[in-house]
């Protein structure tokens, strides 16, 4: 095998060594296309002007950022011409472009831009039909690579009904595809190898060899994870079989990952080894970061199989900056589990209970129980599909059975009236029994049917039930760990905050008694800074305290009075820049039953954060914007917006978290976004970072029209988890307390 993969690479070689000489006359030709469109484009209109962006979008594909700023000028040109065809096309293009930059949030928001607007217009224009059959396709496979594999499997599975409604198979074949690989992510192995072995069926059944090396390589990666590294092997052995000389780069990639990891199963490592690296060289060439990826978490496992945790874990932490914000949600996972188990084997303790904790995280966050309700839903009503096609075709033969009878009667009645054609109408009487016999027979069986289906669909329902309540019980217990784990957190900053304050008061003190009697400057001047560096560390430790009171306080429900907070607000401000102005507007009729304590530490705190990250430029007029109002029937908003500095957009997610600081004129370690947030959530509200025209910032603070709901939701939640966790432990050391604990669930669940 080793021998023919050589041989692959050689053939490659050769054939860009015979395709080079004209590989330059073939860029000349399209540098000239490109020129031409560009020429064309100043004097474009209506729908040329179109015609002319959606050309160069395509004679651009391979520059990703390019193409998409033509497709993007292509739908802004369709949304122009009020063009429902061309706003559809041109949105779907915009949605491969940000797919080949991996923005699959964007593509997943132009998708569904485009997707109303096809449905509305599908009866007057017929051509949009494909066009939704491709964009459920696209946003399908988005939401794979983002980890929302309920939408996914949602989406594809809306595709292939479309799909089998034209009854073409190559299509079909390429909908169960994607379909096993969601099942892959969601780790139900054997379902998704039976989606791919159904689109390899097709594949065989229509001679097509076209891409069948990816269908086999997926089958491969099934079969690894079913720990059958054998059948692994010899799937994709006929994957390079079938490309033979001609297979491209992207399938040795795979291919050689795919006997990377079989060999790993195998215990052959030298071969594992060797596998993976030459997979991760053309992941590297091609700046796939997946497999990139993929096969980093594979050299780690090798590794760690002999016993290298150093080196184990040196390509888990190449993987992990690989992996962070690029939306690999199921890699990062694994790297995470991976990270954990190698730090416990090496007594690191302290790493392994981050590990654990993100790991922990995460994977509550991909498979929570709304996920597995979901998917239980989705996949339910697809397979109810075929029921309800059989019940159709009763309701059919019922139809046609009653229409029978009444033609029966017809003939009964002549037979009476014309007793002279008696021997004709015996006949006629006799095809008639048969052919009502023929339909009594397919009744039956259909009946038949029916049955076995419900009896396999109820073994599935239980199932799913059973996948349900383990899931539940595991996240019970994962929420109790966490739960405590963040508790002695807290208590571990509440008290290491207090330790410090006493010698940090003690140094403030000397600081001052110092500077009355030291005369010499440079001492002072020493002294000063001294603590000034005090003042900052004393602030800190203060919103260190704040944190863990907002996790003990004991909420009060009472009218909220803005502009009494606001007041307060401006009172404590010591220092306001040169020419900033603050103005707050409150809409009338704003009622707000919650803390009033906390809805003035998120205000203070988003107006402390605009004052300090202010624009120091002289052509900039600062300002600070603060509007108060009603959002929807059960939500207040508060906006607070500045024309600072702003966010870069790499740093939005992250302004929130504990000791992230997106600029170095933060003096507070980065806590005051987090207190914010943190006395958002307490209140049962959100936080939202905006786009504003003027590049500065803009929070948006959403909070519940009444806390009392949310305030008696969560005693119930807290009541119920102690419950839970007291019969978890009871179930440890009584036979009895596990079937306490599933009828507890059971019990629960009837009553939601």
């Amino acid at each position: 095998m080793c021998r023919n993969i050589f041989k692959y690479f050689k053939l490659l070689l050769l054939t860009w060594a015979l395709v080079s000489i004209d590989s330059f006359d073939l860029l000349s030709q399209n540098k000239q296309r490109t020129d031409s469109l560009e020429r064309l484009l100043p004097s474009a209109k209506d729908t040329t002007r179109y015609s002319v962006l959606v050309k160069l979008h395509f004679e651009y594909r391979p520059e990703f950022q390019k193409a998409l700023d033509y497709a993007r000028l292509a739908y802004n040109q369709a949304e122009a011409l009020g063009d429902s065809v061309k706003i559809v096309e041109s949105g779907r293009l915009v949605a491969y472009s940000l797919d080949d930059l991996g923005r699959n949030d964007e593509v997943i928001e132009i998708l569904n831009q485009v997707l109303p607007i096809a449905r509305r217009n599908v009866v007057r224009y017929p051509e949009l039909k494909k066009e939704i059959k491709f964009i459920l396709n696209n946003a399908g496979i988005a939401y794979t690579y983002k980890g929302n594999y309920d939408s996914a499997l949602s989406y594809h599975f809306k595709s292939l009904v479309l799909r089998e409604e034209e009854g073409e198979k190559r299509p079909i074949g390429n909908s169960h595809n994607n379909i096993g690989l969601v099942y892959f992510k969601l780790r139900n192995y054997q379902r998704a190898l039976d989606h791919y072995l159904q689109a390899l069926s097709i594949k065989d059944e229509l001679n097509d060899s076209v891409d069948i090396e990816r269908f086999l390589t997926n089958i491969g990666l099934c079969y690894i994870q079913l720990k059958r590294p054998n059948d692994a092997i010899s799937s994709v052995e006929r994957a390079l079989n079938s490309c033979g000389e001609n297979c491209s780069q992207s399938i040795l990639k795979e291919a050689n990952y795919v006997f990377g990891i079989s060999y790993l199963e195998n215990t052959e490592l030298e071969n594992a080894t060797k596998y993976l690296n030459m997979s991760l060289k053309i992941a590297k060439e091609q700046n796939d970061i997946r497999y990139w990826i993929e096969n980093l978490i594979g050299l780690s496992k090798v590794e760690n199989r002999m016993s290298n945790y150093d080196a184990s874990l040196a390509y888990l932490k190449e993987a992990n900056s690989l992996a962070d914000g690029s939306g690999f949600a199921e890699l990062l996972l694994a790297i995470y589990k991976e990270s954990f188990k190698n730090f416990k084997l090496i007594n690191d303790f302290k790493n392994e209970a981050v590990f654990q904790t993100l790991y922990i995280e995460l994977k509550d966050s991909i498979y929570s129980e709304n996920l597995l309700k979901n998917l239980a839903t989705i996949q339910t009503n697809y397979e109810q599909r075929e029921n309800l096609k059989t019940i159709q075709l009763i309701n059919e033969n019922i139809k046609l059975k009653d229409e029978q009878i009444k033609k029966q009667r017809t003939q009964y009645i002549f037979i009476v009236v014309v007793t002279v054609l008696i021997a004709s109408l015996a006949g006629v009487l006799v095809w008639a029994n048969r052919r009502q016999q023929k339909h009594n027979n397919a009744l039956s069986e259909a009946k038949r049917i029916i049955e076995r289906q419900n009896k396999e669909l109820i073994k599935t329902n239980e199932e799913l039930d059973n996948r349900v309540r383990e899931k539940t019980i595991d996240l019970v217990d994962s929420n109790t760990m966490l739960q405590d784990v963040n508790e002695e957190l807290d208590n571990y900053i509440y008290r290491t905050a207090h330790d410090i304050r006493g010698p940090l008061v003690t140094l403030k003190g000397v600081c001052n008694v110092a500077q009355m009697d030291v005369k010499d400057p440079l001492a002072l001047d020493y002294l000063k800074r001294l603590d000034l560096t005090a003042e900052k560390l004393n602030s800190i430790l203060t919103r260190l305290l704040m944190v863990s009171q907002i996790n003990h306080a004991v909420l009060v429900t009472r009218p909220v009075n803005f502009n009494l907070i606001m007041q307060e607000v401006l009172r404590k401000i010591q220092h306001l820049p040169a020419r900033m102005k603050i103005e707050y507007s409150e809409v009338d009729n704003v009622v707000l039953n919650s803390d009033p304590d906390l809805v003035a530490i998120v205000l203070e705190n988003l107006v402390n954060n605009a004052i300090k990250f202010y624009n120091t430029s002289d052509r900039i007029d600062p300002f600070i914007k603060i509007e108060v109002g009603k959002y929807d029937t059960d939500h207040v908003m508060m906006s607070v917006e500045d024309n600072g500095i702003g966010i870069e957009a790499k740093d939005r997610e992250r302004v929130f978290h504990l000791f992230v600081r997106a600029s170095e004129r933060s003096e507070t370690g980065g806590i005051g976004l987090y207190l914010t947030k943190l006395s958002a959530h307490k209140l049962g509200g959100e936080i939202f970072l905006m786009h504003t025209t003027e590049k500065g910032s803009k929070f948006l603070v959403l909070f519940p029209n009444n806390l009392q709901p949310i305030l008696a939701k969560r005693d119930e939640d807290e009541r119920d988890r102690l419950k839970v966790k007291e019969m978890r432990d009871k179930a440890a050391t009584e036979t009895g307390g596990k079937d306490a604990l599933e009828r507890y669930y059971s019990s629960r669940r009837r009553s939601k």
